[in-house]
């Protein structure tokens, strides 16, 4: 066995499709990486008390032009509400300057802690007056954990961190955003599509199975190989990139407040008359960003493995590489793009594996909500990955013994 899985080793090794494929899952780490580091920048640069008199300034211009036209009209609701405006923007100014010469205060972002929860208040008291519905009933969920979120960090006097923020654990969460959209699922099709298929033209395949050792050896040792190869190609880069990402940041995240495992229910609301996604209480857990991207990683790991089980068990279908390929791809960006676009399949998006790629959306409990599917859960993720896994696995292992293989 041990010689088995050494020599598909060295074959795996030596196809320029594992160096391609990996080259570019560096490459878009790298990408994901700038990206967080210039979405910091620019967050930076457009909240700087500068930026903020800029754009002040900027409005005033035309805040005035409008109250010399309203004064021209005589519209007195006209010139008060843009006199308002302009105060307001004046006041603006005046605040960021004493910003600017005396710096921030050392509570201030308490103060702008009280802000966030005004705000969310009055947007979830806009989204209850003016009615849930199809368009908003996911931003009203959202708005409501948000505002529990602000509310813990207030009663436990931490400073809010923004999603923003260029840390390790900004950059994963991006990276496992990216991941939902596809891109992991479709990387793993193309690299494991012609694991077995890909032997059968040219028949290589045939001098493994005249030899004295069972079928069933040589599938295994196949997949063993396949499924070390891709977790290493996948979360070593990827833990690499967040220790980079952690040398080159100036923020401390690791012990900041994450809350994970949010549990929902659809409850039928009066106003809107739909059926509504509504939060269990006392059923959240709160953790650190490090426990958070830990749980995280070994969810993503587990996914890894029952796509390697799905795609490997499609390459022992068929003879021909380029189908294997095929089906392999496009089943498996179809399951992923219809969960989410198509109604009929989302109802069921707790069942099908395609569904937790993106791990940290997953332990967040912002799949439940983009899905409007309280059965997202984690308890429900890690079934339905092991049944598929272990079912896909069965399917391929049964045809390869048990079938005519002709060569």
């Amino acid at each position: 066995m041990l010689t088995l899985i050494k020599n598909e080793l060295i074959k795996i090794l030596k196809r320029p499709k594992t160096w391609i494929v990996f080259a570019l899952f560096l490459a878009f780490i790298g990408i994901t990486a700038y990206g967080t580091w210039s979405g910091d920048k620019n967050m930076r640069e457009w909240t700087s008390p500068e930026y903020q008199i800029k754009q002040a300034e900027e409005q005033l211009v035309y805040v005035r032009n409008d109250i010399k036209r309203a004064e021209a009209d005589g519209d007195e609701n006209w010139i008060n509400g843009s006199k308002q405006i302009e105060q307001s923007l004046l006041k603006q100014i005046d605040d960021n300057k004493k910003i600017i010469e005396n710096g921030i205060e050392k509570d201030a972002w308490k103060k702008q802690l009280d802000e966030n929860i005004k705000n969310l208040e009055t947007t979830i008291k806009d989204y209850e007056d003016t009615g849930i519905n199809e368009w908003n009933k996911v931003y009203y969920a959202q708005s409501k954990q948000a505002l529990e979120d602000y509310k813990y960090l207030k009663a436990n006097n931490i400073a809010p961190m923004e999603d923003w923020e260029y840390n390790e654990y900004s950059f994963y969460k991006n990276l496992s955003q990216f991941f939902g959209l596809g891109l992991l699922i479709a990387g793993i099709a193309v690299f494991m599509s012609d694991i077995v298929s890909g032997e059968c033209t040219p028949a290589t395949l045939k001098f493994l199975l005249v030899q004295p050792v069972k079928r069933g050896k040589i599938l295994f040792s196949k997949f063993i190989v396949s499924v070390i190869t891709v977790l290493s190609l996948i979360l070593i880069p990827q833990l690499a990139g967040m220790a980079i990402v952690d040398v080159t940041s100036n923020t401390e995240a690791s012990d900041y407040p994450v809350r994970i495992e949010q549990k929902y229910e659809k409850k039928f609301d009066q106003n809107s008359q739909q059926m509504m996604m509504e939060q269990v209480p006392d059923t959240s857990t709160m953790v650190t960003n490090k426990e958070f991207a830990l749980k995280s990683i070994g969810y993503q790991a587990l996914f890894i493995l029952t796509a390697c089980s799905v795609v490997f068990m499609i390459s022992t279908l068929f003879k021909s590489s380029m189908i294997s390929m095929a089906v392999s791809v496009i089943l498996t960006i179809f399951l992923t793009i219809g969960g989410q676009a198509i109604t009929t399949i989302s109802s069921y998006s707790h069942l099908l594996f395609t569904t937790y790629a993106d791990s940290v959306s997953l332990l967040n409990s912002n799949l439940a909500l983009a899905y409007n599917n309280p059965n997202l859960t984690t308890t429900t993720a890690i079934a339905c990955m092991l049944i598929t896994t272990i079912v896909a696995y069965i399917i391929a292992h049964f045809n390869f013994t048990k079938k005519d293989i002709l060569i």
